[in-house]
């Protein structure tokens, strides 16, 4: 933890994940790669998806994408000046590059009829999540459905909901907290309801219950509409993203 100390925006799933986790977890595992005794980048494995994190982007690329194929992981994620040095070594993986942005100053919109779902609901929000080509392609109904569930029920993360007719038409969740810094991810409309403002009232919707609890607030987003949608309810861009998805 000394090696990220306050570059936490830069590492956020690996950070709050050895925060809440530490190295007890079995679904865990983190190595270190370090050149003259001094540590030059981590990598923490989290079930199918793998964080690569090197405080100044200045590493062993070939020595860690050789671990990430033993590890064969579906995704791997972290900041653009350290993936796109992996990217050479991954012809099966398509790179994607988005932002890492805080919340700054909160502008709510309306955000009635958005409320946090229940343990009841969280099978059905999976479904819907797994249906999406983006959100749930690297994940599949059952992993996505067991880490819902497991965040849910270690309070580790909370998930907003809209509903249409009984259907679940819009969402939001935090995908890990701990310590006062939350993360989100998973914001999604169905389609036919998009470009209603659904999507910035249930990110406000969360991210109002987070603010209030005085917590640090933090999103991805990878497409244009997603950083207008973020820039309307209050976050500034802090840095570049990217992951490497398995084709």
């Amino acid at each position: 933890m000394d090696y990220i100390g306050q570059d936490y925006g830069q590492c956020l799933y690996l950070y709050i994940d050895l925060l809440k986790y530490g190295f007890e977890n079995e679904n865990i595992n983190v190595w270190w790669q370090k050149q003259d005794e001094k540590t030059t980048a981590l990598v923490l494995q989290y079930y199918t998806g793998t964080h690569v994190f090197s405080r100044q982007g200045k590493y062993d690329a070939a020595e860690i994408a050789f671990l990430l194929k033993e590890i064969d992981p579906s995704m791997i994620c972290g900041m653009k000046m350290t993936l796109s040095q992996l990217e050479p070594f991954f012809e099966n993986y398509e790179l994607e590059l988005g932002l890492v942005g805080k919340l700054t100053n909160l502008k709510t919109y309306h955000t009635q009829g958005c409320y946090k779902a229940n343990e009841e609901e969280i099978r059905e929000l999976a479904q819907v999540l797994s249906e999406d080509e983006a959100l749930g392609k690297p994940y599949g109904f059952e992993l996505l459905y067991k880490q819902l569930l497991e965040r849910y029920r270690e309070g580790f993360g909370r998930n907003y909901i809209n509903r249409d007719e009984g259907r679940i038409v819009a969402t939001a969740s935090t995908y890990a907290e701990q310590r006062g810094v939350a993360v989100i991810s998973g914001v999604f409309v169905e389609p036919k309801f998009r470009g209603k403002g659904l999507s910035k009232n249930v990110l406000s919707a969360i991210c109002a219950d987070l603010i209030e609890e005085g917590i640090e607030v933090f999103s991805y987003y990878y497409i244009e509409s997603a950083t207008r949608m973020h820039q309307a309810v209050g976050f500034e861009p802090i840095g570049d993203w990217a992951k490497l998805v398995r084709i």
